[in-house]
């Protein structure tokens, strides 16, 4: 099993769009990490390389037809 880094609450990321998790770092081979659902690696999750929690976020939420941002909630 993978061991997880979890990222301090003190720094901004969206919970994932899928399950509502907060995300981990996971250490990829060559010294890369990867910023990705703790629950399934099938979720969305960040290319290796530096840890991109802006590219995380990017991809984790959603606009609604009003414009508004929707976030999943734990």
């Amino acid at each position: 099993m993978a061991q997880f880094v979890k990222i301090q609450l003190s720094v901004f990321c969206y919970n994932c769009i899928v399950c509502g998790s907060r995300p981990v770092i996971e250490q990829a081979k060559g010294s890369k990490f990867i910023v990705r659902c703790p629950k399934n690696s099938a979720h969305y999750q960040t290319q290796s390389g530096l840890v991109d929690i802006d590219d995380w976020n990017k991809n984790n939420w959603v606009q609604d037809s009003d414009d508004k941002l929707k976030v999943v909630a734990n």
